[in-house]
């Protein structure tokens, strides 16, 4: 696998040598997070129907964790 070089601003520099992992080069460090989605890639992921259960599953774990955590603290 070759190599190339390549010129980054100092504070791009130092941001990607803050993201980068202790057991990682710097291009593995790049392909890790280039790799990465963006949350706003899902927006309109999802019909009306699949949105509305996922919020109504959300809701029942949520009912569901306060009830556990009232009997605990009862």
């Amino acid at each position: 696998m070759g190599s190339k070089n390549i010129s980054i601003p100092d504070d791009v520099y130092e941001k990607l040598r803050e993201e980068r992992r202790a057991d990682e080069s710097f291009g593995e460090a790049i392909d890790r997070l280039l790799g990465q989605r963006q949350l706003s890639e899902f927006w309109n992921a999802w019909d009306d129907d699949t949105a509305d259960r996922a919020r109504a599953a959300i809701e029942t774990s949520r009912d569901r964790n306060d009830e556990r955590l009232e009997r605990l603290y009862d």
